[in-house]
């Protein structure tokens, strides 16, 4: 059996054709192969390919990789497998393999040009191509050779991609998930819609929290969404949304803030007068500049954390301890509100689960249903599940269900966000009331000094 699993790539070329033919992975090139190109010039021939047609844009290259059991083949055998599943599959593209040799299981890392050499056609992968071309024609190049083939799983009930997933130790389904990711972003009109689409994608999403878990089907451990390896918070992928930013591009722009004329601020008071006064000191520190105040490292490395507790007392324009309780009143009485419509959208989320459910495995195996109709093996356990789906939704407007779906995540979703930013002003108040005794003290100790140099002086003038 090959264990078969293609990925759609927008990085450099020369770095994908650089990993698949690392020499300490293919024993020394030992097992590298090429069509229509040469691997030392595979990059610059295939950006040429796709400006001969002007489609240089969008997805650059194809990673295809074909992983057999331990044990079963030599790495000869998997390599000729793979030459003439290239042979058989790609002809018109620029391609290039190699056999690693580095794990416990020979495994073929197949790469090729988005856009065909000959006819100039730009490949897509969809369900029904992994299933009626790569997969069929890799299980009969297994059959030729005498290897084994997965027809239908047995026990626990397993798609074939999960089958694929689970055996193929040395992959993950990162990449499988920031495909669907960059999918669902562009597609998605709010947060709550873009719930929704994930959710048809496979996935169970944990998004009670500041960064949203997706779970993939059949996986027991989820996955952050994430920008230059930085988790996202459900305000960046919001922001993603409306901007038309992927997850992973290259390109990323940076808007620039808008201008906001300089104002200022008054002489200022109370807990105000002291934060800021105590921000000047720490910023003279920080720029190496000598000062009468001795500060110890614990408050220079608080440099930020004094800086939002400033920002808070500014935005609500406390000065006492007085406007303190004020505000932490008002926090937690728009934390019970808020919890209370958080109860109420999460029963509504509950009472409906077994349609939301039944919606999103109705998109996500659609595809399954078709190659089950088709004839295509394989599916068996994926149409069941569509037909199961299909009974409940019987008589539902689908339409209206998916709105609704979508806007009860988004409720849920702006609840969660407004309460993470309340219970963020309760820390900074518990570190207001903690900082201010210590702030005073240290302000007032250079005074003292200063004030006994003084005196010091003077009493030196009397004689």
């Amino acid at each position: 059996m090959a264990v078969t699993f293609i990925l759609p790539k927008k990085m450099r070329i020369d770095k994908l054709v650089k990993y698949v033919i690392n020499p300490e992975k293919t024993a020394e090139l030992k097992y590298v192969a090429s069509v229509l190109c040469d691997t030392k010039t595979a990059a610059r021939e295939w950006l040429a390919t796709k400006d001969r047609y002007g489609k240089r844009d969008g997805v650059q290259a194809y990673h295809l990789i074909q992983s057999f059991p331990i044990g079963e083949l030599s790495p000869e055998l998997a390599h000729e497998i793979g030459r003439r599943f290239i042979a058989e599959f790609l002809d018109g593209y620029e391609v290039v393999m190699g056999t690693h040799t580095d794990k416990d299981h020979v495994h073929n890392h197949i790469i090729f040009n988005s856009v065909n050499k000959i006819n100039g056609m730009k490949y897509t992968a969809t369900m029904t191509d992994y299933y009626k071309g790569i997969r069929a024609v890799s299980d009969s190049l297994c059959k030729e050779y005498g290897l084994s083939v997965i027809y239908e799983t047995s026990g626990k009930a397993m798609s074939y991609i999960e089958h694929l997933l689970q055996k193929s130790g040395a992959y993950t389904n990162r990449e499988l998930f920031e495909i669907n990711l960059n999918e669902c972003l562009h597609d998605a009109y709010d947060l709550g819609n873009f719930y929704a689409l994930m959710q048809q994608k496979g996935y169970k999403i944990r998004h009670d929290s500041k960064y949203p878990t997706f779970v993939p089907p059949g996986a027991k451990y989820g996955f952050r969404a994430k920008q230059e390896g930085i988790s996202l918070t459900e305000e960046q992928i919001e922001e993603i949304i409306m901007n038309g930013m992927l997850v992973g591009a290259p390109d990323v722009v940076i808007r620039r803030r808008e201008f906001v004329p300089y104002k200022a601020h008054g002489k200022q008071h109370g807990f105000m007068a002291l934060v800021t006064s105590w921000m000047y000191v720490l910023g003279i520190i920080r720029s190496g500049k000598e000062t009468n105040y001795r500060v110890s490292t614990k408050d220079v490395l608080r440099f930020e954390q004094y800086k939002r507790d400033e920002e808070f007392l500014r935005k609500y324009g406390i000065d006492n301890e007085s406007q303190l309780d004020d505000r932490e009143k008002a926090i937690n009485a728009e934390i019970e509100r808020l919890t209370k419509s958080r109860i109420i959208w999460n029963s509504q989320k509950k009472r409906r689960k077994k349609l939301y459910d039944a919606l999103s495995d109705s998109a996500y195996y659609s595809e399954a249903a078709q190659l089950y109709a088709e004839g295509v093996t394989g599916v068996e356990e994926e149409y069941r599940k569509y037909l199961a789906a299909e009974e409940l939704l019987d008589g539902i407007d689908r339409e209206e269900l998916f709105r609704e779906q979508s806007e009860v995540y988004k409720r849920i979703a702006e609840v969660n966000r407004q309460l993470r930013e309340l219970r963020s002003e309760l820390t900074i108040i518990r570190n207001v009331r903690r900082d201010i005794p210590h702030i005073a003290e240290e302000l007032r100790e250079p005074e003292e000094q200063t004030h006994d140099r003084y005196e010091r002086t003077n009493n030196r003038e009397l004689y």
